[in-house]
């Protein structure tokens, strides 16, 4: 095993070790790894900063900027509200309705952004039906995380595959390549978190955790 070897194992393990403890910020711990590969030679200081013009991060940034359209002017939160009117009170049907449209709205946003728009949303939905928040929002994150599978911009690793793929000379996937197979996956994911994945969650309760969200945290300041 060569010296380079066990240098890349060793950055490995630390990072693995601060992600789990999280002593370090995720974007002080990438441009940590990024300066320490270059300094050990690793990599050459010109391949490090590579990555910055590289297209797919640039369609990345892209879709950051799509969110946050669609969160400023609005349009997603109102889609969301009167989708949520359709649920009633019923748990499995909430929890249906809630993953379907972090899906659907996954599929051309950000996981992180579909998930911070529709957060307050799906606690107004909690405090309302009386039901623990812990219920609906492990519910919407799945949900979001399963609908970026369903198209070529959905996630970040699609857009990296598909850019590997032209770097190669070979033909990359078009938008909606994957959505035959991130439609089967979300669905079977859907339907097994609303009618199995809902008996095991925690049950909370709800006085307790919307609570929390109520203290003053002025004297901190």
């Amino acid at each position: 095993m060569s010296a380079e070897i066990i240098t890349i194992l060793v950055i490995l393990a630390a990072v693995i070790v601060l992600l789990v403890t999280e002593w370090m910020p995720l974007e002080v711990l990438a441009l940590f790894v990024l300066g320490v590969l270059a300094i050990t030679e690793i990599v050459s200081p010109t391949e490090a900063l590579a990555g910055f013009s590289n297209p797919a991060v640039v369609t990345i940034w892209a879709v950051f900027i799509l969110s946050g359209g669609l969160t400023r002017t609005g349009i997603a939160n109102s889609l969301s509200r009167q989708l949520m009117k359709v649920a009633g009170r019923k748990e499995s049907v909430l929890v249906l309705v809630i993953m379907v449209i972090a899906g659907v709205l996954s599929a051309f946003m950000n996981n992180v952004a579909v998930a911070a728009l529709m957060l307050p949303v799906v606690m107004d939905i909690a405090r309302k039906s009386k039901r623990p928040p812990s219920t609906l929002l492990m519910p919407l994150a799945f949900g979001s995380l399963l609908g970026g599978l369903t198209t070529m911009i959905g996630t970040p690793p699609n857009i990296l595959v598909t850019e590997a793929l032209r770097e190669n000379g070979l033909t990359p996937f078009k938008l909606f390549d994957f959505t035959p197979v991130g439609l089967v996956v979300m669905f079977s994911g859907i339907i097994f978190v609303a009618f199995v994945g809902t008996r095991i969650l925690p049950k909370r309760s709800v006085v307790e955790e919307t609570s929390r969200t109520h203290r003053d945290f002025r004297s901190q300041y």
